[in-house]
């Protein structure tokens, strides 16, 4: 049995419990009795009952306790109870009793965290049936409608069998239920102190539960369906088809005369002079911060018109940028606000106006990976192959393996360009999307300054005659899992989809930023039509990050956009244009 035993030198007796011990015997001289923590302030993530044996009273007697933590991260009411002998069968240590009486007093959280395991391992011995046989009880008691998220067990290197038969049977519920969730523990034990191969120092408990709290976030939490979709911004012109301009830079206030950097609260006029046509109604632009000062962003939307969401999001001292397109003002300009300190870059790379001489759009029924350098090898310049008879294309450029800070250029093979697509840092995957021209072999080239793999995806081509038109609208929220525009909160789950209204059903492709916010690890959403289909990346952040990316592709003949996220997170969605026939 698994007994956890400790020198208690004072008690507190709060609504959670803190207990100071001797740091120099953590696995002291006297039994702790169990411990019931209760914390009934509701949290946005939704209820959670807690249950274990003495490997988690230690996560109960040195705080800020498993409860708190999970507390922190948006999890409340919770109910925790954990003792040494607790074990998944019925009586007084037993999960069913516990789960069965708190249920008859009202309480059935429908998010459940066991740590049990130590001590039935030990009469089950090697007898994978009798696992199942115990973990299925504590499942079977739980009832259906409910997430189980159940860690696995470590025992003294005597007890390996018994240690690796329990853990087998974990992973085979894990491995055949979408409502049963497992943690490798073992694996990360090497990186704490234990002098029995089971319980912990008291700062090693303070660390699990950290750990715990975060990973238990990560593979339950859930966004729901909350409300109704977002209202659709009015449009601020007729349809327009796209021209494709050289990239230009516009203005960079690090350079620019008399510019100087954007104050928290300032928002900037920005004139295109002619470099846009007469009749432009909107512009593709690459907007860029520097030397920043403080965590913030940009938002870039026509003088004279309310806007919200977010261009582009910036840290401290790091240099980052969006592509976006945007309607002009009345005075064919574009204002950008900022949230903090920052300088700005802008670059023109086309616009779009009202007439037959520019493109038209045809989004592709689901985006498609063209190029991957982590399978065909790195290059200087990457040729990449586009469908045939297109003059441009839509893509995604991702930078990834990075190990220095460098930029990406894509341009039709045989004309570089001047400007830069995408800056990235060495690290977790980056992204950024453009609209670039087609050579006459059909091709796009792309390059990057430093050694880089680079990734391209498609999204649609642009060419004469029939196809979709652009009509631009005031950047406008559509979806935000923290507040619940959109219909969904509180937070996106990893591998969830969310469908959400973009545009009205007349459009058949949207643009628009995409913005990941803070993932518990690093990775990526995928935007696509709700096909299901996609195997492509449309934003990609690192734990923690906040990253935008604007992306032009096919949505579902209801006006609904699809986001899948690989690691949960806040995701939000800005419309700044929709296409249609």
């Amino acid at each position: 049995m698994s007994r956890l035993r400790l020198t208690l030198v004072g008690v507190v007796a709060l609504s959670t419990l803190t207990v100071a011990v001797n740091a120099s015997t953590p696995h002291g001289v006297v039994e702790a009795a169990p411990r019931q923590i209760d914390i009934f302030a509701p949290g946005p993530l939704g209820a959670v009952t807690v249950f274990g044996d003495s490997v988690l009273l230690g996560s109960a007697l040195w705080g800020p306790t498993l409860p708190e933590r999970l507390a922190e991260r948006g999890w409340g009411p919770i109910k925790f109870r954990a003792g040494e002998g607790y074990n998944t069968r019925t009586g007084k240590f037993g999960a069913r009793t516990w789960l069965s009486n708190w249920r008859t007093q009202g309480w059935d959280a429908p998010n459940v965290l066991i740590n049990l395991g130590a001590n039935d391992s030990g009469i089950c011995d090697t007898n994978i049936n009798c696992a199942r046989q115990r973990i299925q009880g504590v499942i079977d008691e739980i009832g259906p409608g409910h997430t189980i998220w159940w860690p696995q067990i470590t025992r003294l290197f005597t007890a390996l069998p018994q240690q690796n038969t329990w853990n087998q049977a974990l992973r085979e519920f894990a491995n055949t239920r979408n409502d049963f969730f497992t943690w490798d523990w073992p694996a990360e034990l090497s990186q704490y102190r234990s002098s029995d191969g089971t319980h912990l120092t008291p700062d090693g408990y303070r660390t699990r539960s950290v750990r715990m709290a975060n990973l238990f976030t990560r593979d339950v939490a859930r966004a729901q369906r909350t409300g109704d979709p977002a209202p659709l911004p009015t449009p601020t012109a007729d349809p327009a088809t796209f021209v494709s301009i050289p990239g230009v830079r516009v203005i960079d206030t690090r350079v620019d005369d008399g510019a100087g950097p954007l104050a928290p609260g300032e928002t900037r006029a920005v004139d295109f002079g002619d470099i846009p046509p007469e009749n432009a109604s909107a512009v593709a632009l690459y907007v860029g911060a520097a030397k920043t000062q403080s965590n913030g962003y940009f938002v870039a939307g026509p003088c004279g018109l309310a806007t919200s969401g977010s261009t582009v999001n910036y840290r401290p001292f790091t240099a980052i940028g969006a592509p976006t397109i945007v309607a002009l003002g009345e005075d064919d300009d574009v204002c950008v606000y900022s949230s903090g300190t920052a300088d700005l870059v802008i670059d023109i790379q086309g616009a779009f106006v009202d007439g037959p001489e520019g493109m038209t759009f045809h989004p592709l029924a689901t985006p498609e990976r063209l190029v991957d350098t982590r399978e065909t090898g790195r290059s200087s310049e990457v040729v990449v192959p586009t469908p045939a008879g297109a003059r441009a294309v839509a893509v995604n450029l991702t930078a990834v393996r990075a190990q220095q800070r460098g930029f990406i250029s894509a341009y039709p093979c045989g004309e570089p360009g001047g400007t830069a697509n995408l800056n990235f840092r060495p690290g977790p995957a980056w992204s950024a999307s453009a609209i670039v021209n087609v050579s006459d072999a059909d091709t796009i080239c792309v390059s990057s300054n430093v050694s880089t793999d680079v990734i391209v995806d498609i999204t649609g081509t642009f060419g004469n005659g029939a196809g979709l038109r652009y009509v631009p609208v005031p950047p406008t929220r559509m979806l935000d899992t923290r507040d619940g525009i959109g219909g969904w909160s509180p937070m996106q789950g990893a591998g969830q989809t969310i469908g959400t209204r973009v545009a009205p059903p007349s459009a058949q492709a949207v643009t628009g930023t995409i913005t990941m916010v803070r993932p518990l690890e690093r990775g990526y959403v995928t935007a696509d039509a709700c096909s299901g289909s996609a195997r492509t990346s449309s934003a990609n952040a690192a734990a923690g990050a906040v990253i935008a990316n604007s992306m032009t592709l096919g949505i579902s003949d209801t006006g609904q956009l699809c986001l899948r996220a690989s690691s949960t997170g806040q995701t939000l969605f800005d419309t700044t244009g929709w296409w249609v026939p």
